[in-house]
């Protein structure tokens, strides 16, 4: 494993692939559902903590689950309910005027994209991948590893049903997988610019939706991560051309990374 000394490191020479529940199972998949029997239910968006809040997508804010992020920017009856950013979520009922993102207000499409995929993104790298990364990679050196969970829909594009998180959970590891980025990367890089370039040149081959995921990752779950290291690899990164989509308005930088953080800004 990673941390044994002489061991040898384990190549994932396989995908995560999202599955419906039935064929998950028939796979010896996992379940990353909140009835998940194991650590992997710390997936689930309702997992509520306060060790590391969420930032809150569009907002100086942290939360302490996904799903009181997504549930709390909601707009009902002409307003949201911040209250939700604290402590177990829960559901909301009547008719959803939007989701409010900053100063503006996001249709539902776009509120998946922009709210939910980088708080999820940020949730599952922050708070949960370091307690699975090796289960993860001793599966995935021989086979294909299925995830799923309740929800059946995988399309971010489909409104008719909720977007399943752990079809976008897939799509977080894949990229990681092949990343120069922990926890998976075994690339050593003497210096952090050396680490940004390769970041930079990983992201000029990928499509579309995985640059776009990508950019997610590293300007949220990265910039706003609790680990200076990350932080600063984050702001290099967004020096070097990785889109910040308007996200260093809403960041406080710690310390160790002030001066680095005003340089970007300028």
């Amino acid at each position: 494993m990673r941390n044994m000394p002489h061991a040898q490191p384990i190549v994932m020479t396989a995908a995560f692939v999202w599955s419906a529940p039935q064929q998950g199972m028939k796979r010896h998949g996992i379940d990353v559902s909140s009835r998940s029997w194991s650590t992997y239910n710390k997936f689930s968006p309702f997992y509520h903590h306060t060790a590391n809040a969420i930032p809150v997508p569009g907002s100086s804010m942290r939360a302490d689950s996904v799903e009181g992020i997504w549930q709390g920017l909601k707009i009902i009856g002409g307003k949201p309910d911040l209250s939700l950013f604290q402590g177990p979520p829960r559901k909301r009922k009547g008719h959803v005027e939007g989701h409010v993102f900053g100063d503006v207000l996001l249709d539902y499409r776009d509120a998946r994209a922009h709210i939910f995929v980088p708080a999820y993104a940020y949730h599952a790298i922050n708070n949960v991948l370091d307690d699975v990364a090796d289960d993860l990679e001793v599966r995935a050196a021989t086979n294909d590893v299925a995830l799923y969970e309740l929800e059946m829909n995988g399309d971010i594009d489909d409104l008719t049903s909720p977007y399943s998180h752990a079809a976008l959970l897939v799509d977080i590891l894949n990229l990681l997988k092949d990343a120069p980025l922990p926890p998976f990367s075994k690339q050593h890089f003497p210096y952090l610019q050396d680490q940004v370039e390769a970041i930079v040149s990983y992201r000029r081959h990928l499509d579309e939706n995985e640059r776009a995921l990508l950019d997610d990752i590293v300007t949220f779950a990265y910039l706003f991560s609790p680990q200076d290291v990350k932080q600063a690899c984050a702001l290099h990164a967004i020096r070097q051309g990785v889109p910040h989509q308007g996200r260093l308005a809403h960041y406080t930088p710690c310390a160790s990374t002030a001066a680095l953080y005003d340089a970007v800004r300028r």
